[in-house]
């Protein structure tokens, strides 16, 4: 997509768009600044949980596709990094924080969560990864524009992963022969899309968030967290439908609202 110039919506709208930390408001500043880190958090947590998996898949293609993953999402990560680095001493901190963070420490639950088996890891690609893709369409454009340009790799990246996972919890629920490779089948294809499901829904955030308040005002996102939350939700539910699988009451064990 072609990147604009200007900031295309908010309170900024028709404004040069946003280059340096130096040229941030306070607020805009800090709105950012917790966004990025969150952000980055995700990649490199998204890392250490499918390392395990790189040489597991059934095929080839699974184990091709694993490690493509993991170099896609270290390379987003060091991205956000070198952004985060932008921000002067305190974004310094940050960025070496991600680096030394390991399981059962990264900021957002569903990163904390280990992979259980190769279904397991199908059902976050495909509910976790499509969580990704949206929010990174949501900064498509963005008023910050170092983070405007990244989005151009970024999306297309997210939308390989999660499709991957889309076609493989089909071929769970409904290919034969993948079945037969991969030792399981729509039980096993329905029980990863049961636990991934609310950490989903969960990892857009809280309805009600200031943060996300602001980074629509600021057009450093163009939608907020329950706008995308229910986006996501009436795509992946006709998805889960397609695939023959049932979609999960939407409150249950859930987090954050």
């Amino acid at each position: 997509m072609s990147i604009s110039r200007n900031v295309m919506w908010g309170e900024m709208k028709g404004m040069r768009k946003v280059e340096t930390a130096e040229q941030m408001p306070a607020e805009y500043r800090q709105t950012l600044l917790k966004i990025v880190y969150a952000l980055a958090s995700t990649e490199f947590a998204s890392v250490e949980q499918h390392q395990p998996w790189i040489n597991q898949g059934p095929t080839a293609e699974d184990r091709y596709v694993q490690a493509q993953i993991c170099a896609d999402e270290a390379h987003q990560g060091f991205i956000d990094s070198r952004l985060l680095r932008g921000f002067g001493a305190e974004g310094e901190e940050l960025a070496d924080r991600l680096l030394v963070l390991r399981m059962g420490e990264h900021p957002l639950h569903a990163f904390n969560v280990p992979f259980e088996s190769w279904p397991d890891v199908c059902g976050f690609c495909f509910l976790m990864d499509h969580v990704a893709w949206y929010h990174l369409r949501a900064f498509e454009d963005s008023s910050f524009a170092p983070f405007a340009r990244e989005m151009t790799t970024m999306v297309h990246e997210e939308r390989f992963h999660a499709s991957f996972g889309a076609r493989r919890i089909r071929d769970l629920a409904q290919n034969r022969r993948y079945q037969d490779l991969a030792k399981a089948g729509p039980a096993e294809a329905q029980k990863a899309v049961d636990k991934w499901y609310p950490h989903s829904l969960d990892t857009f955030g809280a309805a009600n968030s200031k943060f996300s308040e602001l980074a629509v005002a600021y057009g450093i996102r163009r939608w907020g967290n329950e706008e995308l939350r229910q986006m996501w939700k009436t795509d992946l539910d006709a998805q889960i439908r397609a695939a023959g699988l049932s979609v999960p009451d939407a409150q249950a064990r859930r987090r954050v609202h």
